[in-house]
């Protein structure tokens, strides 16, 4: 993503994300599409990371957060009164990423979710739950 190309997203902004030139603005364009969808609070936890950092991240040895054009972003709980478990926020985001196509999607034990746009370069559709660990920062 370019600076310019920035305003022309609703729910995101550059600080939210570690190289927010390194996101892939299609993919960009879509996610703020699910977050506009799905109506519900999310927190970007990861987005693009060098090799080395998610390798101590305990990333995959093929992490779409490791392309040089990111199309991938990990998406942190964000409770609230009305959904403290965040069961109705994940539904929406997940539900509402495969009706715009997503077909890479992985949840983690904390809650998180993975969602990638990478099924052209990566097997799908697919959909995993880690166990034990932490979305990978």
């Amino acid at each position: 993503m370019r600076a310019d190309d920035w305003p022309k997203l609703r729910h995101f902004k550059p600080g939210e994300f570690r190289r927010p030139e390194k996101m892939g603005y299609e993919f960009m364009l879509w996610l703020d599409e699910v977050a506009e969808d799905a109506g519900v609070p999310g927190v970007i936890v990861p987005s693009h990371r060098t090799k080395e950092e998610n390798q101590a991240a305990g990333g995959a040895p093929d992490s779409a957060h490791v392309d040089e054009v990111c199309e991938s972003v990990d998406i942190g709980m964000r409770p609230r009164p009305d959904d403290p478990n965040w069961n109705y926020s994940r539904f929406q985001i997940v539900s509402t990423a495969i009706a715009k196509g997503c077909r890479r999607i992985g949840s983690y034990q904390s809650g998180s979710l993975h969602l990638d746009r990478t099924e052209h370069k990566r097997p799908a559709p697919r959909m995993w739950r880690v166990v034990g660990a932490e979305a990978p920062r």
